[in-house]
């Protein structure tokens, strides 16, 4: 049996390491109020548009294209009364469907693959009105010395190879270059990595157990508790740092 990505992260309520706090630090920033248009694209579970929601009451819309990711956002809104504030479109990322200059903030927080390419800023800034914001959120590579990624890195999974990594501060000037104020820009602490990985840790145990029989589905669970090894005793933990931006638009 072939797990799909959504076992993983069964017991995560963020899929990445951003954490409340800094969510409602973005929210701050932006003056977030019931007045406020808020997009969260690939929202996964719907974390980040619960939370944006349930502290400022602004009106979020979530997009996901995997359908189980999506439904399980739905059914979270409607389990705390919040489906009058969140609705969950399935879509992709790359195309989103709506006008130019509706949202007052864009979020794209829900991984920890780097996902701030010019065409990704592009298509977040389309939708954004002037003045407004894009926050971006990702891994980024610890700076000096102590932090320099060693050879464990290699055996990072594929889409966390390292020439598709930067550091904090690269990203700083990418930005700025393309011609964004950046209002923040920090690293969370190492214990959101750990409430990013701890749940995680249990799922693959508890799937372990349920597919006991699945050579299939133990070659998965092996990739994945792969990562976790590699953050806790590869050098992940002193290399890695978990990046939030918040990008204020032209």
């Amino acid at each position: 049996m072939a797990l799909d990505t959504f076992d993983r992260y069964k017991n995560n309520p963020y899929l990445s390491p951003i954490s409340t706090g800094t969510l409602e630090k973005i929210g701050g920033l932006c003056g977030l109020s019931d007045s406020s248009a808020v997009i969260d694209v690939t929202c996964g579970k719907g974390g980040a548009a619960l939370t944006l929601a349930e502290k400022f009451r602004c009106i979020v819309t979530g997009v996901e294209a995997r359908a189980n990711f999506a439904e399980e956002a739905r059914r979270r809104a409607v389990f705390r009364d919040l489906d009058h504030f969140v609705n969950i479109v399935d879509a992709g990322p790359d195309h989103l469907p709506f006008d130019d200059y509706y949202f007052d903030l864009a979020l794209r927080v829900g991984q920890t693959v780097p996902p701030a390419s010019r065409e990704t800023v592009a298509e977040l800034s389309r939708i954004v009105r002037p003045g407004g914001w894009i926050a971006l959120s990702e891994a980024v590579w610890k700076s000096g010395p102590q932090a320099a990624p060693g050879p464990a890195a290699d055996e990072w999974p594929r889409e966390f190879a390292s020439n598709r990594m930067a550091g904090m501060e690269e990203r700083i000037t990418e930005f700025r270059e393309a011609g964004y104020a950046v209002d923040l820009a920090e690293l969370e602490s190492d214990t959101s990595w750990e409430h990013y990985y701890a749940p995680q840790a249990k799922a693959i145990l508890d799937n372990r157990r349920e597919y006991n029989g699945s050579s299939e589905a133990q070659s998965t669970l092996d990739l994945w508790q792969k990562e976790l090894h590699f953050y806790h005793t590869g050098g992940g933990k002193d290399s890695l740092g978990y990046a939030c931006f918040l990008l204020r638009c032209p």
